[in-house]
């Protein structure tokens, strides 16, 4: 080994998955529930290509991989190597648990733009959405600024209709976004 090289500790942790995150397409960050809590745990490159199929809510997984010790934000950041399927969740359960998160910004000149009211009328509504409010997203004169992940859709000027539509849409297999 090289002068300040060291090994890194390994984990291998079983558990139900919470959320995933995707980036290019590909799965890059799980959240997975075990018997001692949530663990963030990001899925290495060559693990994210070569996946059969990505992990999704409901499936039960066990990840093992290495525990770096620097911290990212404020948790050991775990690193999985390697991905096991122990059992997959059914359609209905994955597809109830998958929930649209709407970031509102709630400045002051969204805020003077209807995005108090656009919460509001969002909380009213029954969709299978949670509502997160952000800082500023740099949109202030065509605010409301909104953002509905996963899908990273932005929209500006935000209305309750647009989000209804893109959130229905999101329910059905093979959503496109077209990158705007």
């Amino acid at each position: 080994m090289g002068r300040g090289a060291k090994e890194l500790p390994v984990f291998s942790l079983e558990g139900t998955v919470e959320e995933v995150f995707y980036k290019k397409g590909l799965p890059k960050v799980v959240i997975l529930k075990t018997a001692t809590g949530r663990v963030w745990i990001k899925l290495e490159k060559s693990l994210r290509r070569e996946l059969a199929q990505p992990p999704k809510v409901g499936d039960r997984l066990r990840l093992e991989g290495t525990l770096s010790d620097q911290y990212d934000g404020w948790v050991k950041q775990h690193k999985a190597s390697h991905l096991e399927f122990l059992a997959t969740a059914p359609a209905s359960v994955a597809k109830s648990a998958r929930l649209c998160r709407v970031l509102i910004c709630q400045k002051s000149s969204c805020c003077r733009r209807g995005a108090k009211e656009l919460w509001q009328e969002l909380a009213a509504q029954r969709l299978p959405i949670v509502l997160k409010a952000t800082g500023c997203m740099g949109e202030c004169k065509r605010g409301p600024a909104v953002v509905v992940l996963p899908h990273k859709k932005r929209l500006t000027p935000a209305n309750a209709q647009q989000i209804r539509e893109l959130v229905c849409s999101t329910e059905t297999e093979g959503v496109e976004d077209n990158g705007n």
